[in-house]
This record gives C-alpha cells, structure tokens and sequence, in this order.
C-alpha cells in the first residue's frame, strides 16, 4: 500500500507535517475531514478541519470549516488545492462557519481507504461518475 502524502500545515503555534483522514459523519453522512499529525513516532488527531452541520444545507462533496483556527485552515484548503471556499456560511449558535466545495479527486490522492469509505456511504456518487459510452458513428439507438 502506498503511503498517504504529507501536507505541511502553517498556524500561530508553528509548522505542522500532516496527513487527512476522511470520512462520513453519522448525523447528516456529511463529509468528515480530519487532521493528523506524528506524535512520539503515531499519527494521532490533531485537529477536525471539517465540522458537523447537519441541519444546514450542503451538497454531498462540501463541508463547513471548523472555526478554530479556521484562517489557517482555509489557507491550508487553498495551498493543497482541497477544494474552492464557497460565499455561503453555515450556522451554529453564535459561531459562523465557511463553507468549502472539496475535490473528491483530489481527497482520493491523499486519503484513497478514506475516500472508499466515504463513497460506500454515499453510493449516488458512484451513479454521477458512469458516465455513459460514446455511440460510434455508424451505430443507430434501437
């Protein structure tokens, strides 16, 4: 198995080296980005750079950016080539929350088991990426 790509990660503590896990949350099945970074030789979780917003509205390949640090995140998003910052926010309580249409391609490069997870959660994604053969010229619809 191949190993996931690292992706350098610049906030006000200083660098991080990290590596994306993805996934699906079980309220709503949005999508699930998480962070992790090498502790004593582990990778452990370093921080969600999605959150859960269920109730507001999203497409299947966008997410809501967790607000702390969320400056630093969406530079991250953005230098990674992750996905564009969209102009709707989400709403939780007092916090606001930017909202990110992700690369799914782009999530598969870096976290492929993830992302195969993720897509066994949401099999109409499978059904939008067959996309259907060309007939050849001569070739008449019956």
């Amino acid at each position: 198995m191949k190993e996931q790509p690292i992706l350098g990660y610049d906030w006000e503590m200083g660098h991080e080296e990290i590596k994306l896990e993805i996934g699906t949350y079980y309220t709503g099945k949005g999508l699930y980005i998480g962070m992790l970074a090498k502790e004593d030789g582990v990778w452990e979780s370093f921080s969600d750079l999605t959150v859960n917003l269920p109730f507001e509205r999203s497409d299947v390949h966008e997410a809501f950016i967790q607000d702390f640090g969320s400056k630093e995140k969406l530079k991250f998003i953005q230098k990674h080539k992750l996905g564009k910052i969209l102009p709707e926010r989400g709403h939780s309580g007092f916090c606001t929350y930017a909202k990110v249409a992700f690369d799914l391609k782009r999530l598969e490069e870096l976290d492929p088991e993830g992302m195969k997870r993720f897509y066994k959660d949401h099999p109409e994604l499978e059904e939008q990426s067959q996309v259907p053969k060309k007939k050849k010229r001569n070739q008449m619809e019956r």
